[in-house]
């Protein structure tokens, strides 16, 4: 029996699984296309083993933080969580359209919804609250992978200095405070509330895996990163003004805590995954590290 039919089959759901799998989350999910009482709805399921305490962690954000933020996600429509599997039923969504047809309004409205998300309130620290991954590779920075990686490209000669400190970016980033941060911001993990052409007003946000308590500049800075790999052109500054503007804050300190971030994520967190975007991909991070990197000597000075 397929190992989907079989954990449907022993929750007792009344499930039809119409479509292949779709594309995972990166926390070890399996997604699939279902109909349940005769709606489209996504099954998610993880089963027992190390990640399946990220689907725990989506799970505890859907059960008491979903409906307390001010963005969009999707609907939780019935779960289940014991030793041997974790599985949520969720209200289906178009996917949004690729970070590089996105336009100016929708990238500004993206920050916006952002901030709004930022200023959400945490109930009590639940206990499933984590430091997302993300934060962690910035807290115990792997000096040694970065120094490997970008010392076989054309920014080699630029990051020995920032490599140097990496305690500098850390502390531009923690400048920032601490918030409910959604942890893994990038439009590959956005939803649309119907067809939407890249405007903001329409987004979901969905997979929630990584959520936890971190650094705003951090998500901003990540949404930034993966757009700009992906091919798309980002009205940067106008969209930590756009933030600022909704969530009250100094502005030059979030751009500093952006870049701090931004650099931190393509230093010590990209390495790891260049391999999969390929040359064009490669070459826009690294040009884009080369402007940080002259960005971040300027604040610096």
């Amino acid at each position: 029996m397929d190992p989907i039919a079989q954990v449907l089959r022993e929750l007792g759901w009344h499930v039809d699984v119409v479509g292949v799998q779709l594309r995972g989350s990166a926390s070890g999910s399996a997604v699939h296309p279902v109909r349940f009482g005769g709606v489209d709805a996504v099954l998610k399921v993880t089963t027992a083993g190390p990640l399946q305490v990220n689907a725990r962690r989506e799970l505890g954000f859907y059960r008491t933080m979903a409906e307390r933020i001010a963005v969009r996600t999707p609907r939780l429509l019935r779960y289940a969580d014991n030793d041997d599997v974790t599985a949520l039923l969720l209200s289906a969504h178009p996917p949004a359209p690729p970070a590089r047809e996105w336009d100016r309004s929708g990238w500004l409205a993206l920050a916006g919804q952002l901030a709004a998300l930022h200023s959400s309130p945490v109930p009590d620290r639940p206990s499933w609250l984590a430091t997302p991954w993300l934060q962690q590779i910035l807290d115990d920075p792997p000096v040694d992978v970065a120094e490997d990686y970008w010392s076989r490209t054309g920014a080699a000669d630029a990051v020995g200095a920032v490599l140097a400190e990496p305690a500098a970016l850390a502390t531009a980033i923690a400048a920032g405070g601490v918030c409910f941060v959604h942890g893994d911001c990038h439009v590959g993990n956005l939803l649309r509330d119907g067809d939407g052409d890249g405007d903001g007003d329409g987004t979901v946000w969905a997979d929630w895996q990584m959520a936890g308590l971190g650094s705003p500049a951090v998500d901003l800075a990540f949404l930034c990163s993966r757009a700009d790999a992906d091919g798309a052109d980002l009205p940067y500054n106008a969209m930590v003004r756009e933030y600022a503007a909704r969530r009250p804050c100094d502005v030059e300190a979030l751009q500093r805590a952006t870049i701090a971030a931004e650099l931190g994520i393509l230093l010590f967190g990209w390495p790891e995954y260049a391999v999969h975007i390929g040359q064009t991909g490669r070459d826009r991070l690294t040009r884009r590290l080369l402007r940080l990197v002259d960005d971040w000597r300027v604040r610096a000075a």
